[in-house]
């Protein structure tokens, strides 16, 4: 099988062939043009194999070159360390190498997903980037409060300033004119945020049907009623059959503590790097939610409270959590509650009796 690497940019990509030895063959530099790329491809004899490193714009070249190859190869940005950290960097020398990474089997892949699942996770993080500016206006609107009114001059009837009495006594209260201008301002963009999200939300709650595994999904503690986070959870993970187990889609999420440990020593630090950020926020965000439903989870995030903290116990509830999740996707069943086991001095009361008599 002949094997292409691409070396893929914005205005042109440069190409290296080679031949089923290993051998290069032919080298290129192309004007992105689907046609001139088309045509290159064919012009490749026999079955072939393309790879190249996920860019940006990837899924754009995918969907040109995907009939006219037997097998494409996504590289993994993060992994291809050969690449970032090479002396000698060019297109030709990353072509070159993306290329033989791919003949030797040695490329590290990412997962490539279908047209569908791209455009939806595209839908879900740009209400992401929405919800993050309304984050960002209320923290200017917050800042702005703080440096002009005492907090003993904060009425105590309403925790949230966002809600109705909270709105209320923003729109009457005196501040400087120049400080006034700017809260007005805030609120306006607060308002226009909060309506462009609730379209966002209705049109992605409308795209419900290209969503396999909704159905078992909602089953799970945390999902039941919530608005995004369950879409949020299967566009990330896509297709949730690429992980081998439980543990990788947490690893996936970002859920799992890095390790060093070499010998005897075994140190663990803090969440691995590179994760899913989305979906890290999803589960967590969905995690406490869970904990007032279920009584296992809440349960164990008690136990583990008790030894490590608040902090730690709600990262260890949601990689938890996330376990039954991939069980319910993958099997495709609704979820299962955990059994809690009680301790054994409560089934059996005679003994428990004894004890006290003997203390």
């Amino acid at each position: 099988m002949y094997t292409v690497g691409v070396d893929f940019h914005k205005h042109t990509s440069s190409y290296r062939v080679l031949d089923e030895h290993g051998k290069s063959i032919k080298r290129r530099k192309l004007v992105n043009d689907p046609e001139v790329i088309k045509e290159f491809i064919c012009s490749v004899p026999g079955p072939k194999q393309l790879a190249m490193e996920a860019t940006r714009s990837w899924g754009l070249y995918y969907e040109c070159v995907k009939e006219h190859v037997n097998q494409f190869h996504l590289g993994h940005p993060k992994k291809m360390k050969a690449i970032t950290e090479s002396e000698t960097k060019n297109d030709n020398t990353d072509a070159d190498l993306i290329a033989r990474l791919a003949h030797s089997g040695f490329l590290p892949k990412a997962h490539v997903s279908s047209s569908t699942m791209r455009e939806l996770r595209s839908l879900v993080r740009f209400r992401g980037y929405l919800v993050n500016q309304r984050r960002s206006v209320r923290n200017q609107i917050h800042t702005l409060i703080d440096r002009n009114v005492w907090p003993c001059h904060k009425p105590g009837s309403f925790k949230d300033i966002f809600c109705k009495r909270g709105r209320l006594w923003l729109k009457e209260l005196k501040l400087p004119e120049r400080e006034r201008f700017i809260l007005d301002r805030c609120l306006d963009k607060f308002d226009t945020l909060n309506k462009e999200i609730s379209v966002v939300e209705h049109y992605i709650v409308s795209q419900q049907h290209e969503l396999v595994g909704l159905r078992y999904l909602r089953t799970t503690p945390g999902f039941r009623t919530g608005k995004v986070n369950a879409y949020v959870v299967l566009v990330e993970a896509g297709d949730i059959t690429r992980f081998n187990k439980a543990k990788g889609f947490a690893f996936y999420a970002g859920l799992v503590p890095s390790e060093n440990s070499s010998g005897d020593k075994h140190r663990k630090g803090r969440l691995v790097k590179g994760a899913n950020m989305h979906l890290r926020t999803a589960l967590i965000e969905s995690t406490f939610s869970a904990m007032r439903t279920d009584k296992g989870l809440r349960a164990y995030y008690l136990s583990v409270k008790a030894r490590r903290g608040s902090g730690s116990a709600v990262i260890a509830t949601a990689r938890k959590l996330s376990y039954a999740i991939y069980h319910v996707l993958k099997e495709q069943r609704p979820y299962r509650a955990h059994i809690i086991q009680p301790p054994a001095a409560d089934c059996h009361p005679f003994s428990t009796q004894h004890a006290k008599q003997r203390a």
